[in-house]
């Protein structure tokens, strides 16, 4: 892809909220609203894309069912890692440290694409290269625990999560 602007690394988030309840991208969007996230109204993008989530600083978020809902246009910069947002795309996992796995299914099938898609290397991002390539939120200074796993281990482990990492529904009888 050919956008103004050049994507070198996917960060991935967790939505913080309780492991398992569903969550919604509109719901996301007001929380951004209230953390004073806006998204730039003058972009063609901004207009077009999504034009009711007008605070989202997500570019995907990944449902308890594995569902994928999309928040700012690729084009966009984001608004979810200080310092890393002009040349960064982010996923972010409803939940805070335990996802099904379907969300674990749906998150490494989007990495794998948006890797292809943008000539990003599969690798774990640092800042010793470049932050080139796939990191957590927490991987990039912020003081959080963000995404709820350790991305290099994920990525280090053919994307395969811890087994502490997976959220399994127990069915009530």
């Amino acid at each position: 892809m050919n956008y103004a602007r050049r994507v070198d690394t996917l960060i991935i988030h967790c939505a913080a909220t309780p492991n398992g309840r569903w969550t919604s991208v509109l719901d996301i969007d007001y929380w951004h609203k209230q953390a004073g996230f806006k998204r730039a109204p003058a972009t063609e993008d901004a207009r077009k894309w999504n034009p009711d989530l007008r605070h989202v600083g997500y570019h995907w978020v990944i449902y308890t069912n594995g569902g994928l809902a999309t928040g700012r246009h690729e084009s966009e910069v984001g608004a979810h890692a200080r310092g890393h947002n002009a040349r960064s795309l982010s996923i972010c996992l409803v939940g805070t440290d335990k996802f099904t796995p379907l969300q674990w299914d749906q998150l490494a099938h989007q990495v794998q694409h948006l890797c292809r898609r943008h000539g990003i290397a599969l690798q774990h991002a640092t800042a010793a290269n470049g932050w080139r390539g796939v990191c957590g939120h927490r991987d990039t200074g912020a003081n959080k625990t963000c995404p709820g796993f350790d991305v290099a281990a994920w990525l280090a482990n053919g994307m395969q999560p811890h087994s502490d990492s997976i959220l399994i529904e127990r069915r009530q009888r």
